[in-house]
């Protein structure tokens, strides 16, 4: 598998760091990769400007880990 990487600058690194520990960002990230992903094998065509990033009420459990 291959596996891709983006450089983000200072600010953004020392937030991800200032996040609650209860944050399970990788689970963010991996949602947010996979909703952008399937929007691009839609429309090949759009750019970052076209994407933007809100809020939601509705839960997705699929990264909540089983007890």
């Amino acid at each position: 598998m291959a596996k891709f990487t983006a450089t983000i600058d200072e600010d953004t690194r020392q937030r991800i760091l200032a996040l609650p520990k209860g944050t399970h960002f990788p689970a963010f990230m991996r949602k947010a990769i996979t909703v952008f992903v399937e929007e691009l094998e839609k429309d090949p065509d759009l750019q970052p400007e076209n994407f933007i990033i809100t809020v939601s009420e509705r839960k997705d459990a699929s990264d909540r880990k089983r007890k």
